[in-house]
């Protein structure tokens, strides 16, 4: 009786096993139709969307912009939205928060870390990217010391990565978070050699077809007032 159990358990941990491996290497069925609305349609600068804009283009999902005053009321009395970027998904979830946006994103798409740990990294490498955005090129070129300290974090962050990526040993969602940021610090600095991880980590993702293409329009990822 005992040997019989014990074939069903190991049977039960295989197919568990199993289950998790193919869920994690099958291709994600792409949310097509997701609406994103966000300053100036993203027309004038990409800002707090811009990550959830890449990504979008990278899975090649299909999707539009919209300005903030296309989005229904009820997305700020009903779906707690205060400000965008907010995006309606076509399965009726909408939400606000550019970090929480992204990684349900990234879940979507397929840019998602595969471990508890990774997780957790991207998170705190994406809400990093949050507060540069706040403080906008024209700070950061003003205050040296402060601009050598979140490049050494980003730097070290690579590292100890190991992987030329982030978080794991593929693309995220704090590769896109990070990148458009990161490619501005890069020419605000006076000594870009001394961040190679960096600068190769910008190199990598600017060689990314959907991320070339979508450069080519030219749009900036912070407004004049904000840029350097």
């Amino acid at each position: 009786m005992d040997a019989h159990v014990g074939t069903i358990a190991s049977a039960a941990l295989g197919a568990a096993v199993m289950y998790v491996v193919l869920r994690r290497s099958a291709k994600p069925t792409l949310p097509h139709g997701i609406t994103v609305y966000y300053h100036s349609a993203c027309k004038a600068f990409t800002g707090r969307a811009d990550a959830i804009v890449r990504m979008l283009e990278q899975a090649g999902c299909e999707y539009s912009v919209k300005a903030p005053s296309d989005a229904p009321a009820s997305y700020t009395s009903d779906e707690a939205c205060f400000a965008v970027p907010i995006v309606a998904f076509p399965n009726g979830i909408v939400m606000s928060q550019s970090i929480a946006i992204a990684q349900q994103l990234g879940k979507a798409l397929g840019l998602y870390p595969a471990t508890v740990a990774g997780e957790a990294r991207a998170i705190q490498v994406a809400l990093n990217v949050g507060d540069l955005l706040s403080e906008g090129g024209k700070k950061l070129k003003e205050d040296k010391p402060r601009l050598t300290k979140w490049l050494s974090v980003f730097e070290g962050t690579l590292r100890a990565s190991g992987s030329g990526f982030m978080v794991g040993p593929s693309l995220t969602f704090a590769d896109f978070a990070c990148y458009s940021i990161l490619k501005l610090m890069l020419t605000l600095t006076r000594e870009p050699g001394a961040y190679p991880l960096t600068v190769q980590f910008v190199r990598t993702m600017d060689d990314l077809p959907a991320m070339r293409a979508f450069n080519a329009t030219g749009v900036p990822l912070l407004p004049a007032s904000m840029m350097p």
